[in-house]
């Protein structure tokens, strides 16, 4: 998924931090692939109901208590260049199946194009976000242990200590492999591709690629580029055009919509958990209420009060999760 190894190419300048450090942020989830990833967990798979849901549910309210603020991202339509990808995929997720035409709705193209002009970072493990424009890439979160921790990518980190900028990434995936061309070029592997693009100093490799074909073998810099030259001349569309500007163009803005969240309803949250998850309603009731009473203290820090529930005494000092807190007893409004 992404651009092949790149993760790799990236794991010098990851850094570990508590989850907690995304406090105040604004994070997007690339919601299909929690979705999709949850479905593969054979351990799940007819024990728990829907697992896709239940840890969606475990997850976000986890990163709201937090204090993370979430922006979920549906997929747009797939551009055609992923078509193969896809299908290749659903070859192996479903053996067996007869091979249809891909499903358009599954491409995140649409989802890393909007990333920087909406939020602090983005929770996903598809490196070629950063192709697309993402600044700060949060990946591989925990929120089971406890001490849930984030491994962070800043796109300043990989620029400044790794000289990668994201032309230079769109090359990489040229040539080492990506979503829309799985082979790259034959023959050419992530060592040597380094290699040459550490050489392009003050060199734009998007340009260089397309003057290779008129450019000698003496004139090249070294022998790798010469190798690679060589062996891109037999890849008759390279450097591919349409994967260039898939990447390096910029997509329509976002549309300007007004949002509010409102307080979570416990009732249909109930009814809905029974139906989907077979969870009793004492059980969504228990992991609902924090969520609910996270919202009520938030509003009343913004100085709301709406008849919902209000502190009334502390009970107890507690730690949760190494973190000094304190029990809290609420009624609801206007009761004692």
């Amino acid at each position: 998924m992404g651009v092949t190894n790149l993760w790799q190419i990236l794991s010098p300048v990851q850094q570990h931090k508590p989850l907690s450090s995304l406090k105040g942020q604004t994070v997007a989830i690339d919601l299909s692939i929690w979705v999709c990833e949850n479905q593969c967990v054979k351990q799940m798979q007819g024990v728990v109901t829907r697992p896709y849901l239940r840890n969606l549910y475990f997850r976000i309210s986890c990163l709201l208590q937090l204090g993370i603020n979430l922006i979920f991202a549906v997929e747009g339509e797939a551009p055609d260049l992923k078509h193969e990808t896809m299908s290749r995929r659903q070859e192996v997720q479903y053996p067996g199946k007869r091979k249809g035409p891909p499903n358009k709705k599954k491409s995140r193209s649409h989802f890393n194009a909007k990333l920087r002009e909406i939020v602090d970072g983005c929770i996903t493990n598809d490196g070629d976000v950063f192709l697309y424009g993402a600044k700060t890439v949060f990946r591989n979160f925990s929120v089971t242990s406890k001490d849930p921790q984030v491994e962070i990518y800043s796109i300043c980190d990989i620029e400044q200590k790794l000289d990668l900028n994201r032309e230079k990434m769109v090359a990489l995936a040229l040539l080492v492999g990506c979503d829309y061309v799985p082979k790259g070029v034959p023959g050419v592997g992530i060592e040597k591709a380094s290699k040459l693009l550490a050489g392009y100093i003050d060199i734009s490799p998007l340009r260089r690629f397309k003057s290779w074909k008129r450019l000698s073998d003496a004139e090249c810099l070294d022998a790798i580029e010469v190798q690679i030259k060589k062996k891109a001349a037999l890849v008759s569309d390279f450097p591919q055009k349409k994967i260039i500007d898939e990447f390096m163009i910029p997509k329509d803005h976002l549309p300007s919509r007004g949002f509010k969240w409102t307080r979570p309803k416990l009732i249909p949250l109930q009814t809905f958990s029974l139906n989907k998850l077979e969870w009793p309603e004492e059980y969504t009731q228990d992991k609902v209420l924090p969520l609910i009473t996270l919202w009520d203290m938030t509003d009343i820090a913004k100085g709301g009060l709406h008849g919902h529930l209000v502190p009334y005494r502390i009970v107890k000092a507690r730690v949760r999760h190494g973190i000094p807190s304190v029990e809290v007893e609420w009624h609801k409004q206007g009761t004692q």
